[in-house]
């Protein structure tokens, strides 16, 4: 890993938070946007977000929402920042920084991602139990196994309530429900209280 060394959980400095789908469109980006606006408009949070993969979103929106210019290595929206196309350097450099959590979109599992994974102190893992997902999501990359081994918080944010409850009763690891989202930049109240009980959760353990 270069020069980078993760930090241990006693360290003082940001919070890093791994966020990963375990297929394409299981709604990591997604939540790593909204996670930061709430971090940030509600618990008052200097955030960061870091592209981890070479989907090429963070550039998309980026441009939508600002006109951002092609390759710029970082932008803000709403008091987030936001860095395209991140790597080891970029990740230092915001740890000396001034943020307090800093979250790494970290794309499918099992593709290039996943050495931002080996960074974070607490990592939240998302699959799908829609129809036509389930399955495609499946041993592929190994993520039941892999949740379970390193403690991963397993997540859903779309498909059949029924088939998340299903699985909890008969399957390892347990799969918590996000709430409906439809703007990743808009949070109300009660999404700023599941985040901040979600990570209380995770880093009280």
């Amino acid at each position: 890993m270069g020069f980078f060394r993760k930090p241990a959980a006693a360290e003082a400095g940001p919070r890093i938070i791994g966020i990963a789908g375990t297929g394409r469109g299981a709604g990591a980006t997604h939540l790593c946007v909204w996670s930061a606006n709430g971090l940030r408009s509600g618990l008052g949070r200097k955030t960061a977000v870091l592209e981890w993969n070479r989907h090429g979103d963070f550039d998309r929106f980026g441009r939508v929402c600002i006109g951002m210019e092609p390759r710029n290595l970082r932008y803000s929206i709403q008091g987030v920042d936001f860095y395209p196309q991140s790597g080891e350097e970029i990740l230092a450099a915001c740890i000396r920084g001034p943020y307090q959590e800093i979250l790494l979109d970290c794309g499918v599992l099992g593709e290039e991602g996943d050495g931002g994974l080996l960074y974070c102190r607490s990592v939240y893992l998302l699959t799908s139990f829609s129809e036509w997902q389930e399955g495609a999501f499946g041993s592929r990359n190994h993520w039941e196994e892999r949740a379970r081994q390193n403690g991963w918080h397993c997540l859903a944010a779309f498909g059949s309530e029924e088939s998340r409850r299903n699985w909890n009763r008969r399957r390892k690891p347990f799969v918590d429900r996000i709430p409906f989202s439809a703007d990743a930049f808009s949070v109300s109240a009660e999404d700023i209280r599941w985040i901040r009980n979600m990570l209380d959760q995770d880093f009280s353990r």
